[in-house]
């Protein structure tokens, strides 16, 4: 008998607990449906600039047009999400309205790992590939390929530069001796170093390719040091071509 006490007491404890809270919840919507739009906020974090709070501002302003004074649950915050991603500089985009009336839009941009440039042009991409445009003022520092932006390049390349890159970016002593990357015309991937260009060729045979820099580092240039070669080529099984003049 207590036992059944004890159930029908638990039972009528919830449905009163779930009955108050959807008063509750209903009472919130009331006053919600009551309360308009006031203002946008606005929140680029992290550590590049490619895109200010402004420009999302004006961003929303011009493809939303307005939405100062609609009510809270009028206003399609999806939609300006989706508006957002479709820039090629935001990874992503998180749009929201609290109960005072501000309208919140949080976006991240992506993290260069490249630049390609040619002539002052050119655009950055991402570890994953993706690809974005140079942006105003504001320079990322990251490693720069100088190259023609017609020779186009597809995912697979984009993803064997950005391993090789990374490679040497990330040791202590290979950074030490390339400072930059030039792509030739016949899509030969370059190496620049101080007052040295290394034609890498593509990006098969890493292993053997270094292999042959670190001997002409360590073996065949301390010997001409007085009189250096500028032109080191490892692109071809069993050789290491060397020539004074590029």
């Amino acid at each position: 008998m207590k036992k059944a006490v004890s159930i029908v007491l638990t039972v009528l404890f919830f449905l009163v607990f779930f009955a108050g809270m959807g008063v509750l919840l209903h009472v919130s919507k009331l006053e919600r449906h009551g309360i308009s739009c006031k203002e946008l906020e606005v929140s680029v974090p992290g550590p590049h600039q490619f895109l200010s709070e402004d420009q999302i501002r004006a961003s929303i302003d011009n493809f939303y047009g307005i939405y100062v004074g609609q009510r809270l649950e009028d206003v399609n915050i999806g939609s300006i999400e989706k508006m957002l991603e479709k820039k090629p500089e935001v990874k992503n985009a998180e749009v929201w309205i609290t109960d005072d009336g501000v309208l919140h839009a949080l976006v991240q941009q992506r993290d260069p790992v490249m630049r390609f440039d040619h002539k002052g042009n050119g655009y950055y991409t991402d570890r994953d590939g993706n690809i974005f445009p140079l942006s105003g003022d504001y320079v990322a520092e990251v490693p720069v390929i100088s190259c023609d932006p017609k020779l186009g390049f597809d995912q697979e390349w984009l993803s064997q530069a950005i391993a090789l890159v990374r490679k040497i970016s990330g040791s202590n002593v290979w950074s030490g001796r390339i400072s930059g990357y030039a792509v030739e015309t016949n899509g030969d991937f370059v190496l620049l170093g101080d007052g040295l260009k290394i034609i890498y060729g593509d990006f098969k045979e890493s292993a053997r390719k270094f292999a042959a820099m670190e001997k002409y580092f360590s073996l065949i240039a301390p010997m001409h040091s007085e009189d250096p070669y500028h032109l080191v080529n490892v692109k071809y099984k069993g050789q290491i071509i060397c020539r004074k003049d590029l």
